[in-house]
């Protein structure tokens, strides 16, 4: 079964958001693959019960090929139980329960990649109110860099999803939120999008 790949502090400006430093080299966390919702745009997304609020993080998301190589991309939200978050990173545990929950690695229509990702953009707005935008280019490491680092130690396979960060700008989400992010060339034209409504 592939896994899910998720890099953290790759844009300085989040980095400084979250009260962190940016990272000298990549370090990345796991989410479950049962996490991954794949949605068609202008569908309804469930928020467990357990979580009355989320936080939204956009990301480009790399899909790898049978020879471990990058074979698509998308656009990405990585949402986070920051509450549960915070708590466990004051007493020094592990987070995995606020990064694993159903539908918490929701990723959007899959596309071959452009040559160079360095001009591609993300956005996000939650009920049409811009919350986060950035180019791939403003990123510590570039997402291929991210990718050879991971592959010197992590066991990678076919179908394996690497999410590249996200850009400063994080911030909450309840029930009834749309939300909307989008993948864009250099031009605005979208290449991957999201496009829904939480429940």
């Amino acid at each position: 079964m592939p896994s899910i790949w998720c890099a953290l502090r790759t844009f300085a400006s989040h980095a400084k958001e979250m009260g962190g430093q940016p990272l000298t080299s990549p370090q990345f966390f796991l989410k479950p693959w049962a996490a991954l919702a794949q949605p068609p745009v202008g569908c309804e997304m469930m928020l467990p019960m357990h979580l009355d609020e989320v936080h939204h993080e956009v990301e480009l998301v790399l899909k790898l090929d049978e020879e471990i190589t990058l074979s698509q991309i998308a656009v990405g939200l990585d949402l986070t139980d920051r509450v549960t978050q915070e708590i466990a990173k004051s007493e020094g545990m592990p987070w995995t329960q606020s990064k694993s929950f159903a539908n918490s690695a929701i990723v959007g229509n899959f596309v071959e990649p452009p040559v160079g990702l360095a001009h591609l953009r993300l956005e996000l707005a939650v009920n049409g109110e811009p919350r986060q935008e950035a180019s791939i280019g403003e990123m510590s490491f570039t997402p291929l860099d991210l990718l050879s680092s991971l592959s010197h130690w992590a066991p990678l396979e076919k179908g394996d999803l690497l999410f590249c960060g996200t850009p400063s700008g994080i911030g909450p989400l309840a029930r009834g939120d749309h939300v909307q992010a989008r993948l864009l060339r250099e031009d605005g034209t979208a290449l991957s999008e999201l496009d829904l409504i939480l429940v």
